[in-house]
């Protein structure tokens, strides 16, 4: 059954992101196989607003996470091939898991480190004319008085 929760009700996620509008689509499912081990798949759909790192405008970004998860209790230690297995993580779990704080943790996992626009410039100044390097000014004052 898939659920819907509003961004802001993330604080950590609402706190990454340019705008916080917008909700999750979430749905996770437990189960057991016959070896006695517990798995969390989940699933997670939505459109957040981040911040182009290229021109500092706002970037729709389209979240889709689906996770399959091994419940381990904390302290056990798994074998090392299960370790190595790429279609599923390990999830250390204690009596009680928050399941609203392990999706919100997925979608930040899941955000993009530098957000950028297929195809955008960077922003200059508002006169239309070249940028100006921050050094230049370092340079006026190097130089000694009365030379120009």
């Amino acid at each position: 059954m898939v659920q819907s929760r509003p961004v802001v009700g993330f604080e950590r996620l609402a706190d990454a992101l340019l705008d916080p509008a917008g909700s999750l689509d979430f749905s996770v499912r437990g189960s057991r196989d016959r070896d006695g081990k517990h798995w969390l798949d989940l699933s997670l759909a939505g459109t957040l607003t981040v911040q182009c790192q290229r021109c500092l405008e706002a970037l729709d970004w389209a979240l889709r996470v689906d996770n399959r998860l091994l419940l381990v209790r904390e302290g056990r230690e798994l074998p090392e091939e299960e370790l190595q297995e790429d279609g599923w993580d390990c999830l250390p779990v204690g009596p009680r898991l928050d399941l609203l704080e392990l999706i919100e943790d997925e979608a930040l996992l899941a955000l993009p480190f530098a957000p950028r626009h297929e195809a955008c410039c960077a922003p200059s100044t508002s006169d239309g004319g070249g940028t100006t390097s921050p050094f230049a000014g370092l340079a006026q004052l190097r130089k000694p008085e009365g030379r120009g």
